[in-house]
């Protein structure tokens, strides 16, 4: 059974994720597009563990209230990150603009937001994170 602190590690997990993602967009480098993919895959693969834990946490068992929220948080964090990476391939990296830079940080943003929320949920559920 998944537990609070399980959760926290993959949103800790989560976190690191994005923070290596926005680092690239700081860089010039010839292997950024490659790690930008594999960041890419690392940060679908994250979201899915953080859901599939938060959802063993936040489920059935929970307040629908908080379920929905939970649940609600996440696809926005997912779709932003869906949206972002569909608009902005790896082959055009070298394009990266204030479009960009915008649409990067609505990831950032809705990722924090999910975090903090879930963070706090687990806080109110007694398990400080």
């Amino acid at each position: 059974m998944k537990t609070f602190a399980d959760l926290a590690r993959e949103l800790t997990a989560l976190e690191q994720v994005q923070a290596d993602l926005a680092a690239i967009a700081a860089r010039t480098d010839t292997d950024r597009r490659y790690e930008l993919i594999q960041l890419r895959k690392a940060l679908s693969q994250q979201i899915a563990r953080v859901g599939q834990t938060g959802e063993l946490i936040f489920g059935t068992d929970a307040d629908p209230a908080v379920s929905q929220a939970y649940r609600d948080k996440l696809s926005r964090m997912r779709s932003a990150a869906a949206m972002h990476q569909a608009n902005w391939p790896a082959v055009r990296l070298d394009e990266a603009d204030d479009e960009y830079r915008r649409s990067a940080l609505r990831v950032r943003e809705a990722n924090r937001e999910f975090v903090a929320w879930t963070r706090d949920a687990l806080a109110r559920a007694g398990h400080r994170t």
